[in-house]
């Protein structure tokens, strides 16, 4: 993708079962959406297994200056940044400063939110379950409202 730095990664683990394995997490913690402090690491991961299962193995991430986008993908020759918010507070101060500085024809962000468009900033915003339907999410203003 032009603009990307191949000299920059960002290391994530690709199977979550295996990251729970390694940190010792137990299934009532989950049941419970008890991470602890990996709670954001897991949705990360978890999103990131999911686009990937889809194929989409070109992926990298974005940072300005105080700025983060998890995941920048190109899809049908659009450039699409996808936020992922592990909690219910999903403010994307990152996402924002993305949009401003590139005018995507939409972004997507995952959350622990219910579904969502904001129309002016054209931000899909959906559940973290949601990503299971990717990349069919994209560019439809009125999926996001009423998924089948």
């Amino acid at each position: 993708m032009a603009g990307a730095k191949e000299n920059t990664f960002k290391l994530l683990l690709f199977d979550i079962g295996l990251l729970g394995a390694m940190i010792g997490l137990t299934p009532e913690s989950i049941l419970r959406y008890d991470y602890g402090s990996y709670k954001g690491y897991f949705a990360e991961n978890f999103v990131l297994q999911e686009l990937y299962s889809y194929g989409l193995n070109k992926i990298v991430t974005w940072s300005g200056r105080t700025s983060e986008i998890e995941f920048v993908l190109e899809i049908d020759g659009k450039i699409v940044p996808v936020e992922v918010k592990s909690g219910f507070n999903t403010k994307a101060k990152s996402l924002q400063a993305f949009i401003n500085k590139y005018d995507p024809s939409c972004s997507i962000k995952f959350t622990g939110n219910k579904f969502g468009f904001d129309r002016q900033k054209k931000i899909f915003n959906y559940p973290l379950y949601m990503i299971a339907k990717f990349p069919g999410l994209c560019f439809n203003p009125d999926y996001p409202i009423h998924p089948v």
